[in-house]
């Protein structure tokens, strides 16, 4: 049912929920896991080369790469193919235009990131996911 399984993360506790249970789906279905890594553009805006912003957006970059290189590992634990990306922009865009983009057949996702609200509320990044991708989302 499912060949293409994209679980993006922030690294926090409950994306790491999302990562888990996307794990889970696609070891069920044998599928390809795409992990993404989001660095959020609107916390610093577009800047310029060399600027000190820049500097914290490559900072931010390999954070994410470690958090997706945990994913690889976990995949590969149970024989999983996993394909990582880092990039920049709107977390939700990015999100979506990626599955668009990729052929991604499930969006896989912790309810809330960073913001850690209590549940059952969903986060704003996971809400806006939910209302814009054209392919199931799993709030995990």
């Amino acid at each position: 049912m499912y060949r293409s399984v994209l679980i993006p993360t922030d690294g926090s506790t409950g994306a790491d929920r999302g990562v888990t249970a996307g794990l889970d789906i696609a070891k069920q279905y044998d599928a390809t896991v795409h992990a993404l890594y989001v660095v959020d553009e609107r916390i610093y805006g577009e800047t310029p080369a060399l600027s000190d912003t820049e500097l914290r957006f490559e900072q931010l970059e390999t954070e994410g790469e470690g958090y997706l290189d945990d994913i690889v590992e976990r995949g590969s634990a149970v024989g999983l193919d996993v394909q990582t990306s880092v990039q920049r922009g709107m977390p939700y865009d990015i999100i979506t235009s990626y599955a668009e983009e990729n052929d991604i057949d499930l969006i896989v996702m912790g309810r809330h990131g960073a913001s850690a609200h209590p549940a059952p509320h969903i986060g704003s990044c996971t809400d806006r996911v939910l209302r814009m991708a054209t392919v199931p989302v799993l709030p995990a």
